[in-house]
């Protein structure tokens, strides 16, 4: 029966590429209704899920980690950016939710309760994406218990493609333990913060004129700031030589106000930014972009010597400068 056997072969056969035929068709069609597929919710979290900033004081949180999976074209992939942030209730007033990165940020005008809100990532990018609830605690103390100490990295030069590293002294933060960081304004094209560790890194890609920037801790008892100061040159600068003020040492006077000479050096250098160690009497401050300090002194003290360190991102100099304050 070999003619039967054929034949039944063949019409296996159309049966079989009718079917994958068919199949096509429905994936086509498929794609061609519906190309992408994303998952319903996305996720979403934050680090800290008890806020507590400080009534007066700037504040910045973490940013929230969130992310998609999708579908295009039958190609699966995680997108982790393109959401939209909102919050219910309100937050308290001075604070806000940036819709497109999902940070709180603001300085409080004053204390609150802690009370609940939750924060939506909505997914708008694409078809399907959904929004994802996720639930916090916040409310605005009128003090904190907490501290970071950012003495001695509270400026820095660097130059345009330089890799640089700015992390926190050992022991930075006291009263609380460190749920996350958070930094305002934005960093730098190239410059990133680690959430987990308030690490600064990465490789600038365009200059930036002396900016100050602050850096939020977060913990479970509370919040607190430090700044710090970031100049990026658009090309490696000369390092600075033969720092000098002339007519130290200096006598300030309790309670009233006192500026001192802008600091002088033995070559051309520019970008620079100054660092003063250890901190200097009460009322009194270093400026960070001009190496001149200045202020009121709040109580009287014995002459001490300081130094002060200009740098940038080709090398540093540094000066000891001496310093009273009178009765």
């Amino acid at each position: 029966m070999p003619g039967w056997k054929m034949k039944g072969f063949a019409a296996y056969g159309l049966i079989l590429g009718l079917a994958v035929l068919n199949a096509g068709l429905q994936l086509a069609c498929h794609k061609s209704n519906k190309p992408d597929d994303f998952t319903d919710p996305p996720s979403l979290s934050y680090a800290s899920v008890l806020i507590l900033p400080t009534a007066g004081q700037p504040f910045t949180s973490v940013a929230p980690e969130v992310s998609a999976y999708y579908v295009d074209n039958g190609v699966g992939s995680t997108e982790t950016e393109g959401f939209t942030f909102s919050v219910t209730p309100p937050l308290p007033s001075g604070l806000a939710l940036n819709p497109g990165t999902g940070i709180i940020a603001g300085t409080p005008g004053g204390v609150s309760a802690q009370a609940p809100y939750t924060i939506y990532a909505n997914n708008v990018r694409h078809d399907g994406g959904g929004s994802t609830p996720f639930n916090v605690t916040l409310g605005v103390q009128a003090a904190s218990p907490v501290t970071l100490d950012y003495q001695g990295t509270g400026a820095v030069s660097t130059a345009v493609g330089a890799s640089m590293s700015l992390a926190l002294p050992a022991a930075a933060v006291t009263g609380g333990t460190a749920t996350g960081f958070g930094v305002s304004p934005a960093l730098p094209a190239g410059l990133i913060l680690s959430p987990s560790t308030g690490l600064v890194s990465g490789s600038p890609t365009a200059p930036s004129s002396a900016t100050p920037y602050t850096l939020t801790v977060t913990t479970p008892v509370g919040c607190a700031n430090a700044t710090f100061w970031l100049v990026v040159s658009a090309t490696q600068p000369v390092a600075p030589a033969g720092l000098a003020y002339a007519g130290s040492p200096f006598a300030a006077t309790q309670g009233v106000l006192f500026t001192g000479p802008a600091p002088t050096f033995g070559n051309a250098t520019t970008a620079l930014v100054y660092t003063v160690s250890p901190e200097l009497p009460t009322g009194l401050a270093l400026d960070p972009n001009l190496g001149v300090i200045s202020g009121t002194p709040a109580a009287s003290s014995t002459q001490n010597s300081y130094t002060v360190t200009a740098s940038n991102a080709g090398g540093i100099s540094s000066v000891d400068v001496l310093l009273a304050v009178n009765p």
